[in-house]
């Protein structure tokens, strides 16, 4: 019957039907076949077969097809090429692996610290205020509430500010037991100008926080401790003695700068804004007028200090504001470190992508006569290269994969072993989320283009004749060029990242042989807050009461307490003289850090008393005559070549016309961290200058020192059942704590400069035994007319040092500019350490060595007949 119809009506009609049924059928030569039968034996005439046959004949070709059919054939080949060839994808794929995970894993740290908006509103239009003294150098310091509070009526591109006071222990007796927790004092407007809704509750009321002081919860906090209940909120706590009101509960990813809090209690600055002697305790926080940029209103802050200190000459001369984006205080010296790692991690992608180019390079030599006589056949260069292309994305796509899952293990790694407070802020928010995803994908096609580049460049441009004819000749030269070139880049960019890892690594293990002052092991440490409800009277009664029994019991070998301990990561100071010759300008008075002691503090401490005397609990009291202790620093700087025991200092901590007499002088110890400048420090007896209410003991024990912790409880439950125990720790630990972030970039740069000297050293052999295989007959000619084992052994290891040298030479240079990059984390170290060079070039030498060895002993066991006959 179809026969019977008008030709064209049933050629287009069969033509459709036809197609659509080629297209649901499997591929292969049965599918054509039916395609003919059924062309024949529906219309029945030989002049329809001809477009049909053609049209068969395209799509076994490939062309006809839409763009995705075409990818996923190129695609299926690519996998099926590298199935036959297990041994090159898996060394690819686990390459590109290490490349590609370690550089996912940084770029989420840096994603989450860097470059993620502060969970804010409007971040970009939030700054943070503090003051500065240029004289002194001083910058990031707190303000005075006062001068804050001026600054945001006199700066007419501030819209609104608020004030924060960070790194505040306060005791808290929610009903059902009394312990200190982490606390942060803030004013009323502080969450709404943020722009931040509270989960739970309607959050700080100014009216209402005048009234009663309010606090709102921290999400974990009330989570863990409350069972996230949300009839907490209305409730009255007891914070360091006073009644507070639960306002609400803050939203889970609220993030400040600072050590963090389980609370945030309202505070109002014009309670404390006295600008002759409230001192400088509070970071302010504020929010710009539309259209208005940081210089400006930096400029409008200074106009108001310049007023400030004629007002105020005793109190602000030398101080001025300081305004600076939000993301920057948050982030703070985070950035530098960061941006480093990723650099180091960037090289070691590229080291990887150099290896893997060469492991395409030496197989697209060796499939060099498959791709000729494909060529012959029809196939063109674009064909070809395409081809080449889809193989190296199968195998980055894989590697890519691999590499994501392992970045999020060492993401987490990093978010739970490193604390943000000491090591990253923002950390523990990085994760594997769309943008790293992205940033992973994009990475894995960039990677697989780029190693694929110069296979698919010579497919293109493959000469079938050329390449037949050349069967048996060994490589051309322009390969062997391109393959010696990669890999002199991959040891160039190896020294680089050696040297850098060396100059950290010496730059840190520097930075802990400085001499601390103090003997660190065997300390307990803990802290007490006397905050509620005492008077300064019963808070040195008390530490006059403890001290004697602490040292008296077995297992102690002394005991004592400061406010702040070294390495702390904050301080307290303020300015002093000599007493009776002061300089001739407010704001050239010398600075010293301010710190109370009770007890052989410094006996507890292992700071070794250099001049004079220790304080005696005995003469040193309330009333009598004012004594202080001095480090060597201050001593040096202010009685320089004298005995500086029995002089004389006014200090800026109470009145100046009542003298402190200095009666010893003790080592200098550093006091936030170990890589600070030594400056003056002032240690109070705690009886004559019980400025703080909290105090951290520290216990040298005979034993292990957290053996003592249990029977420290029980001894201040008994003297005091109202004064919790608490950060109960080893001295150690918090040296530890204080050296997190340089450590973590020591290791990871350690870990970057291993593997680049390993993917380095697989690359070096990959090239040489490739050379030897491809140099059989020729290595067994030299060995024909005479030429022995070790001249041939000789031959290939020249070859391969060649190389390497050269690399070594390239990279030197390299690692020079890079030096100057990494001084600041380098902490006195020089930037050209020759001992950083001499290493890594060592190292990559020795392994560059044995790289060149075993391709060099196999080519000496090469007989010449052999290698003639199977030429």
């Amino acid at each position: 019957m179809a026969a019977n119809l008008p030709q064209g009506t049933v050629g287009a009609s069969i033509v459709a039907d036809l197609d659509r049924e080629f297209d649901a059928r499997p591929a292969g030569w049965r599918r054509d076949v039916w395609y003919r039968i059924e062309a024949i034996r529906l219309v029945g005439n030989y002049r329809v077969l001809a477009p049909l046959r053609d049209r068969a004949d395209r799509r076994r070709r490939g062309e006809g097809r839409g763009s995705m059919e075409k990818m996923g054939s190129w695609f299926g080949h690519a996998v099926r090429r590298l199935k036959r060839d297990p041994a090159f994808a898996l060394l690819s794929i686990g390459t590109m692996a290490v490349g590609i995970g370690a550089t996912v894993a940084i770029f989420t740290v840096v994603d989450a610290v860097l470059l993620e908006p502060l969970p804010y509103d409007a971040p970009d239009r939030l700054v943070t205020l503090t003051e500065a003294h240029a004289i002194r150098g001083t910058t990031g310091n707190v303000m005075n509430p006062g001068n804050l509070l001026d600054v945001e009526a006199g700066v007419d591109g501030i819209a609104e500010a608020a004030g924060i006071v960070l790194s505040q222990s306060m005791v808290l007796d929610a009903g059902d037991e009394i312990r200190e927790v982490p606390g942060q004092y803030v004013t009323p407007n502080f969450f709404r100008l943020l722009g931040l809704e509270p989960a739970v509750g309607p959050g700080f009321s100014a009216e209402a926080s005048m009234a009663t002081p309010e606090l709102m919860l921290d999400h974990g906090f009330w989570t863990r401790e409350f069972g996230a209940d949300p009839a907490v909120v209305g409730r009255t706590f007891t914070v360091n003695g006073e009644p507070v009101r639960v306002a609400g509960v803050l939203p889970r990813d609220f993030l400040v700068w600072g050590d963090g809090a389980a609370f945030y209690t309202s505070i109002t600055l014009q309670e404390t804004g006295d600008q002759t002697s409230t001192g400088r305790f509070v970071y302010g926080i504020a929010r710009l007028v539309d259209g208005v940029d940081v210089e400006r209103v930096q400029a409008e802050g200074e106009a108001v200090f310049a007023g400030l200190r004629e007002a105020y000459p005793d109190f602000n001369a030398g101080w001025s504001v300081e305004i600076r984006p939000m993301r920057d205080t948050v982030v703070g010296d985070a950035r530098r470190g960061l941006w480093v790692l990723l650099g180091a991690v960037g090289m070691l992608l590229l080291i990887a992508c150099t290896n893997v180019a060469n492991l395409f390079l030496s197989r697209a030599t060796e499939r060099s006569r498959e791709m000729a006589v494909r060529t012959s056949l029809g196939a063109t260069g674009g064909v070809l290269a395409r081809q080449l292309l889809g193989e190296a994305l199968v195998l980055a796509g894989l590697g890519g994969a691999i590499g994501v899952a392992m970045a999020w293990g060492g993401t987490r790694l990093m978010a739970e072993r490193l604390p943000s407070a000491f090591a990253l802020p923002r950390v523990e928010h990085a994760g594997v989320d769309a943008t790293v995803l992205l940033f992973a994908v994009a990475v894995s096609i960039l990677t697989g283009c780029l190693f694929a580049l110069v296979p698919a460049m010579k497919a293109r441009r493959t000469e079938p004749a050329r390449v037949l004819a050349a069967e048996g000749r060994g490589p051309s030269r322009a390969t062997g060029r391109v393959r010696n070139g990669l890999v002199v880049l991959e040891v160039a960019l190896s020294m680089m990242l050696l040297v850098g890892a060396g100059l950290v690594a010496r730059g840190f293990v520097s930075l802990l042989e400085r001499d601390p002052g103090m003997r660190t092991e065997g300390v307990l440490t803990a802290r007490l807050n006397l905050t509620v409800g005492r008077t300064s009277a019963e808070r040195v009664a008390f530490w006059e009461t403890l001290m004697p029994r602490l040292a008296d019991r077995p297992g102690v070998e002394a005991a004592g307490a400061i406010t702040i301990l070294p390495l702390g990561g904050f301080g307290a100071g303020t300015s002093y003289h000599e007493f009776g010759n002061p300089p001739e300008s407010r704001d050239q008075w010398p600075v010293a850090d301010i710190r109370n002691v009770a007890g052989d503090y410094f006996g507890a401490m292992g700071i070794r008393i250099l001049e004079g005397r220790n304080f005696d609990a005995a003469t040193d009291v309330a009333g009598g005559a004012q004594v202080v202790v001095v480090n060597r620093a201050l001593a040096e700087e202010l009685f320089p070549g004298e005995s500086a025991v029995g002089e004389q200092l006014a200090i800026n901590w109470g009145p100046l016309d009542a003298p402190w007499e200095i009666v010893g002088v003790v080592e200098d110890v550093p006091q936030r961290d170990l890589s600070e400048e030594i400056r003056g420090v002032i240690y109070h007896p705690y009886a004559q200058a019980a400025y703080f209410p909290w105090m951290h003991l520290a216990i040298r024990t005979a034993g292990p020192p957290l053996d003592f912790a249990p029977e420290l409880r029980e001894m201040v439950t008994a003297l005091d059942p109202s004064i919790p125990v608490a950060q109960v720790e080893t001295y150690d630990q918090i040296v530890r704590r204080s050296v997190a972030r340089p450590r973590m970039t020591v290791t990871l740069m350690l870990i970057f400069g291993t593997l680049a000297a390993l993917l380095a050293s697989v690359g070096l052999y990959g090239v040489l035994s490739w050379t030897v295989t491809r140099r059989v007959r020729e290595i067994g000619v030299r060995m024909a007319i005479g030429a022995n084992g070790g001249s041939v052994l000789g031959l290939v290891v020249r070859q391969g040092m060649t190389l390497a040298l050269a690399g070594l030479a390239i990279g030197s240079v390299g690692a020079v500019v890079l030096g100057r990059v990494l001084e600041s984390l380098l902490f006195g170290l020089g930037a050209q350490d020759p001992t950083s060079f001499l290493g890594a070039a060592g190292l990559l030498g020795a392994v560059a060595l044995l790289a060149c060895l075993f391709p060099a002993w196999r080519a000496t066991r090469v007989a010449p007949a052999d290698a003639l006959r199977s030429d």
